[in-house]
């Protein structure tokens, strides 16, 4: 994109066995900076689909940096002569404390980068919302963001439970690496059940056409996850729910953005109900609910005003 500049940098995962981590920096030019925005891309995508949002927060005065996580993006690409597959996190039951220290490893690596005077935010989408708020409840990582973005995230879900178990065992049997179609049905596969006549799986995304057709025809987008990258993606979503989550809620204020006709948030109540119980732990929360749309926000008619709602948050 015009006027967007992006620095690569490459760093040790800290799931080790020799995995690396791609990361990248997008240094904003205008006159004033306002802060550094640390992005978490969703499952099955990678950060540079982020790059129309970045433009705009790189206008308004905001650095963006972030990594493409574990099996997405350029770290699968730099990580697949190693074995590992796309969706999966790596070696382990450490995989899902791994990935938060590589996010925070970026963060690190960004203050080098564009300094200590400046305040960071962390912004997460979908899967990536599963990690922005499991730093959010982390309170040793969580202090050093000012405030966090949660988008197209989910409710409660009861059924983690069995999501774990399924993938846990897959892995305790040497399948961590195998992808695992019957969970991926199992978790997404009712996505479309609200949608009249769904063109494709993954119609959910987006109420864009042209915006689904580009994800589906991305090779790096859209594919299943590994019983190991289900095992971590379950285990974030078991620790956000949990008693443990909501007693060490950061003081830091969270904006959470969502839509009426995503599936990953039960259709905006999931989302609302997320919300009252952190107001109700003391948790300094907004929202911002955006009709009837769907789950990827910056692909949908109304991204303009979402994108400006986002950055008026970070300035308030």
């Amino acid at each position: 994109m015009s006027g967007l500049q992006c620095e690569k940098v490459v760093f040790d995962a800290a799931n080790g066995n020799g995995a690396k981590i791609a990361g990248f920096y997008y240094p904003s030019s205008a006159g004033e900076i306002r802060g550094v925005v640390q992005i978490c891309h969703g499952m099955a995508e990678y950060l540079s689909r982020y790059e129309k949002f970045i433009e705009n927060l790189n206008a308004a005065g905001f650095h963006v940096c972030g990594i493409d996580m574990q099996g997405h993006g350029k770290t699968y690409e730099l990580n697949e002569g190693i074995g590992y597959p796309k969706g999966y996190f790596g070696k382990g039951g450490r995989a899902a404390s791994d990935t938060l220290k590589d996010v925070m490893e970026m963060h690190r690596l960004a203050r080098v980068r564009f300094g200590e005077n400046v305040p960071y935010y962390l912004y997460g989408h979908s899967m990536g919302s599963f990690v922005a708020r499991a730093i959010f409840s982390t309170p040793e990582y969580a202090c050093e963001f000012s405030k966090f973005v949660f988008s197209s995230t989910i409710g409660p879900n009861p059924a983690v439970g069995f999501g774990r178990f399924m993938a846990g065992t897959a892995c305790l049997f040497g399948c961590a690496k195998k992808q695992n179609r019957l969970l991926d049905a199992i978790a997404f596969g009712s996505y479309c059940k609200r949608i009249e006549n769904p063109s494709t799986p993954f119609d959910w995304l987006s109420t864009v056409p042209e915006s689904v057709k580009e994800y589906i025809e991305d090779p790096l987008c859209g594919f299943s996850f590994t019983n190991g990258g289900f095992s971590v993606l379950f285990n974030y979503v078991s620790f956000i729910q949990s008693s443990k989550a909501f007693g060490n809620l950061s003081e830091s204020p969270c904006l959470f953005a969502y839509a009426n006709e995503d599936p990953v948030g039960s259709y905006g109540k999931g989302v609302e109900k997320i919300i009252s119980k952190m107001k109700h732990y003391g948790a300094r929360a907004h929202a911002r609910n955006y009709g009837p749309y769907r789950h990827e926000l910056l692909n949908e008619p109304v991204c303009g005003d979402y994108i400006r709602d986002v950055i008026d948050f970070l300035n308030q």
